[in-house]
């Protein structure tokens, strides 16, 4: 459980959230096959989306290292702690507001008629 409150299940031997984007066949942003999609960006948004994500991760796990050495003694400025853990609390926020976004988005389209 991060300071902030959200459990995140990252750490060591936990499988990225960037990883759990690869499709079946290859890696992140590859089509099983290994071909194109047909609109080619496909593969280049999931690229991204598993930079972003891989970058979220590193904040998260950068405030709880800094977390976990303020509460053993190894950092003594609270201040850089707080900061970092803020920073880590807001890009999950963001993420949670960007994904909430986009089911709203596919959910629209689902509704639309034939």
């Amino acid at each position: 459980m991060s300071p902030w409150g959200v459990g995140w299940a990252g750490g060591v031997g936990a499988p990225s959230v960037a990883e759990g984007l690869a499709p079946a066949g290859g890696a992140a942003g590859t089509p099983a096959g290994g071909a194109e999609t047909a609109a080619g960006d496909g593969p280049r948004f999931l690229r991204e989306l598993a930079r972003a994500l891989a970058q979220l991760e590193g904040t998260v796990a950068e405030a709880d290292a800094m977390a976990q050495r303020l509460v053993t003694g190894q950092v003594d400025d609270l201040s850089a702690v707080m900061v970092a853990s803020e920073k880590a609390r807001l890009a999950v926020e963001l993420a949670v507001q960007l994904r909430n976004k986009a089911l709203e988005a596919y959910q629209e389209i689902m509704r639309m008629p034939i």
